[in-house]
């Protein structure tokens, strides 16, 4: 079959053709005009669109030719094969250099991110013992706060030009002016106070600042801030240093990098932004030729991305700074630090040893490119193989392919396939043992959980459990100690599982042989932490509230280790009641001792229509889809506006709010409740 044949293409009839002519006419032009008289800024602009412009109709013509003679070109298989051996040759040594490149780029930003940081953080650290200084001498005389640190600024003035220094109150005060020395330039005047987030610890970093109007240098631009507390008073030492052309100049000296400058993310500048008065920080050209001898312009300036404190909130934010690094100075700075240095010579045997590397790399494609044939079909049957033995059931068979191309990746597919379904199968018969287990564990904690509430006299008891998972950690439990006393416990084993399961039939177990023994829970609770603490694990522990009502002697007794409050409603509302203790089965040194030490017990009165309810964390720390909590007032609330209705009333109306509070979030822990309701004491 004869080739087929292509119809000629007429480049001037084509946009890209008529963009080439005109743009080289241009540049033609210009070329003339420049030799005659320098040219404008506006013919100089002129001429890069041209240049650009002629660059894209000739990659763009290009693109047009091979679309067009694509199939003429590629008629016969010899043809193919050369071009396959053209690309085996060409793509590696393309790929080297655009790896080189791209690292090379990658390396100046990240070498002078990292060099302008260390600058940066060195000189956070002299600022902040500058505020340390100032801070310790006017704790020794509060009376020469003025005198201390106007002897700071000028021994740093000539280091420092537009350091700033202020005693600053925590609190904005009226009267008396605050002792200020330096130009606060850059304020219309020091802070009045302290953000409540600053007055926890001493801060030193670097702030946003965002100026804005009038006669000021617009722009975004960063603060070097140290804040010192005076011990003894209630005022800190405030030392500001504006990352001007001064601290700029120094960063240059010390890391080869100059900033140039600085763009705050907007989300965070609008936080900040607020008009200043001062002289904003200018960032002059270095004057450095080195971009322009090599013409890497690349590697001259860069962008790096910091981190900023916002000064009224404490947030955090992310500000780019734009970097003058010349490659040429970097590399001088670092290997000035290094013991030897690298020559001239030196870097070129580097670049010809490269050099060599690269046409082992080009004869090597060659030789591999001859042998493409053969791969393929090789490729080909090893997949065909490797079916087959799958098909028989073989999931551990892997294809050995070593083509990096379509085939390679297809014989990787293929093996991550089978390790697929080989991992599937080991994660089914995994799953398989870990249903049977919570099986098991929920069936040990259903048999723990009383089946119903017992009948006292004068009381009507509503419990709740809803576990977060199938298995949970809260417990509760009821104990007949005669026939008008209960003992009610609520208790969580922290983790889930099987585990958890187990520690809760251990403590029911404790439970039901000590509750007889001992009607103080105080005393109770002394001595299952002592049994417990020799058998839990040394990641696990249990929080737990034990109370005794007598109706009798119309009292409520309970003690309370590590564990939610206890809450008591009545007509005049309700109170919430936590005395202290911590939580049982701790194996730490002493903890013994000092649960007993800490351990209370609280009686108190019990009246006609008391709503008592004992629960877990899941109830207060529900959380909605912001991530806030329920909270134990809300709950205390919700059982005092309801506390007229009987047990299951009362938990029902709890549990509508918590849902209703919850919303769409999912539920996070398991949530347990006991409503006691006294009925009519006569």
């Amino acid at each position: 079959m004869p080739t087929p044949p292509s119809a000629p293409l007429q480049v001037l009839r084509t946009l890209p053709g008529r963009l080439l002519v005109l743009s080289g006419a241009a540049l033609l032009v210009v070329a003339l005009i420049s030799l005659i008289t320098p040219l404008p800024a506006v013919v100089e602009m002129f001429r890069k669109v041209a240049s650009l412009a002629l660059r894209l109709a000739v990659v763009w013509l290009a693109v047009l030719l091979l679309v067009r003679n694509r199939r003429r070109f590629l008629w016969r298989v010899r043809r193919k094969l050369i071009l396959s051996y053209v690309f085996l040759g060409f793509v590696p040594v393309l790929l080297v250099v655009v790896f080189s490149s791209v690292a090379g780029f990658i390396v100046h930003a990240n070498t002078a991110a990292y060099l302008i940081d260390d600058g940066l953080d060195d000189l956070v650290g002299e600022i902040q013992r500058i505020a340390i200084g100032a801070a310790a001498e006017i704790e020794a005389a509060p009376s020469r706060s003025q005198s201390v640190i106007d002897g700071h600024y000028q021994r740093q003035q000539e280091k420092f030009g537009e350091l700033s220094l202020a005693v600053v109150p925590l609190v904005a005060q009226s009267g008396n002016p605050l002792p200020q020395a330096g130009a606060w330039q850059h304020l219309p005047a020091p802070p009045a106070s302290v953000p409540v987030w600053v007055r926890q610890a001493d801060f030193a970093g670097t702030l946003g600042l965002a100026f804005e109007g009038g006669a000021l240098v617009e722009g975004d631009h960063l603060l070097i801030r140290a804040v010192a507390s005076i011990a003894g008073t209630n005022s800190v030492v405030i030392v500001d240093l504006p990352v001007d052309t001064d601290v700029s100049a120094r960063l240059d000296e010390s890391t080869g990098a100059r900033i140039r400058g600085v763009q705050l993310s907007r989300s965070d500048a609008a936080q900040t932004a607020r008009p200043l008065s001062g002289r904003a920080p200018a960032m002059a050209d270095t004057g450095d030729d080195t971009a322009t001898v090599t013409g890497l312009s690349l590697l001259r300036q860069t962008v790096v991305f910091m981190d900023y404190t916002d000064w009224e909130t404490g947030s955090a934010g992310r500000a780019s700074v734009s970097l003058d690094a010349p490659l040429g100075r970097l590399y001088d700075h670092m290997s000035s630090a290094q013991a030897s240095q690298f020559s001239g010579v030196d870097l070129l045997n580097v670049l010809v040893v490269l050099g060599v590397l690269l046409l082992v790399v080009q004869g090597a494609a060659l030789f591999f490119g001859a042998g493409l044939g053969r791969q393929i079909t090789s490729a080909v049957h090893e997949l065909f193989l490797g079916t087959e033995r799958v098909q028989q059931g073989d999931f551990t068979h892997r294809v050995s392919i070593d083509s990096q191309d379509q085939l390679g990746d297809l014989a990787d597919s293929f093996n991550r396939m089978s390790a697929s379904i080989e991992h599937l199968l080991h994660v089914q018969r995994e799953k398989q043992r870990l249903d049977d287990e919570l099986r098991i564990a929920r069936d040990i904690q259903q048999s723990l959980l009383p089946d119903v509430p017992p009948v006292v006299a004068d009381l009507t008891i509503a419990d709740l459990c809803v576990p977060a998972r199938e298995v949970g950690g809260d417990y509760y439990d009821f104990f007949l100690l005669g026939p008008r006393q209960l003992g009610v416990l609520v208790a969580d084993v922290s983790g889930k599982g099987t585990s958890a399961a187990l520690y809760m039939a251990e403590l029911k177990g404790l439970m039901l042989a000590l509750s007889h023994l001992e009607r103080s829970p105080r005393e109770l609770l002394i001595r299952v932490n002592r049994l417990l603490a020799d058998h839990l694990d040394n990641r696990s522990f249990i929080t737990m509230t034990y109370a005794v009502i007598d109706l009798e002697a119309r009292t409520l007794t309970h003690a309370r280790a590590g564990h939610t409050p206890l809450i008591v409603a009545n007509e005049p509302g309700a109170d919430v009641i936590v005395p202290d203790g911590m939580v049982l089965g701790l194996r730490l040194p002493g903890a013994g001792e000092r649960f007993e030490t800490l351990l209370e017990e609280h009686t108190r009165p019990i009246r006609s229509g008391d709503a008592i309810v004992l629960y877990t964390d899941g109830i207060t720390e529900a959380m909605d889809v912001a991530g806030e909590l329920f909270t134990d007032a809300a709950l205390s609330r919700v059982v005092a506006a309801h506390h007229m209705l009987d047990a299951a009333g009362i938990r029902e109306r709890v549990l509508r709010e918590v849902k209703a509070f919850v919303g769409e979030a999912e539920q996070h822990d398991d949530m347990t409740m006991v409503v006691i309701k006294v009925g009519d004491l006569g």
